[in-house]
């Protein structure tokens, strides 16, 4: 679960940087950026949803 969460914060890094590199602001910058954010996203969910699974096991 973990290595998942940090390869979902190394796919937002990627598309984050792909997206502020367009300076033409274009429609691939726009669904760069759209994919950077669900990225981040799902590995703040599933950070939650771990944090939730270890406090629940204690």
């Amino acid at each position: 679960m973990k290595l998942a969460i940090d390869q979902m914060e190394e796919q937002f890094h990627v598309h984050d940087e792909r997206s502020n590199a367009d300076t033409l602001d274009s429609y691939e910058a726009a669904l760069n950026r759209g994919k950077a954010l669900g990225f981040q996203e799902a590995a703040h969910l599933a950070k939650s949803a771990l944090h939730d699974i270890d406090v629940k096991s204690l």
